[in-house]
């Protein structure tokens, strides 16, 4: 039984409004043995708060490139947390914490696989779930992460980017797409026995412009279907908030001009949106611009 996606959706709030994988999905119910296994599975979760989620510690950055050396899947590299898809949430009573100050997780569990019915679909941090990609779905670990998974059943391992939420049926650790759910061997079976190990990256030098690019806001002032107004409104605002035509610009939209502000990371926007209601804008409001 597949759980309602919009319904999830709301469950998670405005934050997740876009959320996917929101599966209790069980897309092949064939017997393995590996699947019922009732040894230990052990975790390990170790973590340490960091500024925007990731370590810069250089013995992180050896670390790592010996676990993925010679590794296939997708290429690992630096990305901010995604702004949707990482806030704590509730699902049908039980309580799930997304690790965004994760240092190093190790786990050993049953994975299964999504794709048809998903595909197409938004993930949860709002990109578009291409089934025959490689990417997995994890209840705690921030979006994006990346994670080598081992099948414990013929030792195949694969870097997947984890994107979205989930499983939520009972017993599994990680929901794989169909396409890497093919290259470790899974589909055939549906699930498997796998070990999950985490890739930290370490922070790069332009990190903090990475992470204004991705958590930045707009406030979009008005929209007119006049462009001589718009610019009009542009000259004023520059003049009573003393801002630059860089800072106040005019974008077009199938004919309405609109104008915005900033970008600016969100505490300054709120601050931002409140100036330009108090000069007679009360309708303006914060906005991103993909």
């Amino acid at each position: 039984m597949k759980f309602n996606r919009f319904a999830f959706s709301l469950a998670l709030g405005t934050e997740l409004l876009l959320a996917g994988c929101v599966t209790q999905h069980d897309p092949l119910q064939f017997s393995n043995s590996s699947a019922q296994s009732t040894e230990e599975k052990p975790i390990i979760v170790r973590r340490k708060k960091y500024a925007t989620g990731i370590g810069s510690d250089s013995r992180i950055a050896r670390r790592q490139q010996a676990k993925i050396q010679g590794i296939k899947g997708v290429q690992v590299k630096y990305e901010p947390y995604s702004r949707i898809g990482n806030t704590d949430y509730t699902l049908n009573g039980d309580f799930y914490e997304i690790w965004t100050d994760i240092e190093d997780y190790q786990e050993i569990g049953i994975a299964s696989w999504y794709g048809p019915g998903f595909h197409g679909e938004r993930t949860s941090n709002g990109e578009v779930y291409d089934q025959k990609g490689i990417s997995a779905a994890h209840k705690n670990l921030p979006l994006p992460s990346y994670v080598k998974v081992t099948n414990l059943d013929n030792n195949r391992t694969l870097i997947v980017r984890v994107n979205d939420r989930g499983p939520f049926h009972e017993g599994r650790i990680i929901d794989l797409s169909e396409g890497a759910a093919k290259i470790l061997g899974v589909v055939e079976h549906g699930t498997a026995r796998v070990k999950l190990e985490l890739i930290k990256v370490p922070e790069p030098a332009n990190a903090k412009e990475l992470y204004a690019k991705e958590h930045s806001r707009y406030i979009q002032v008005v929209a007119s279907n006049d462009q001589k107004k718009a610019n009009e409104l542009v000259k004023d605002l520059c003049r009573k908030l003393s801002k630059t035509s860089k800072e106040v610009f005019v974008k077009e939209y199938t004919g309405m001009y609109k104008v915005y502000l900033g970008p600016y990371l969100p505490n300054r926007a709120q601050r931002e949106l409140e100036k330009i209601k108090s000069v007679g804008y009360p309708e303006a409001y914060l906005l991103y611009l993909d």
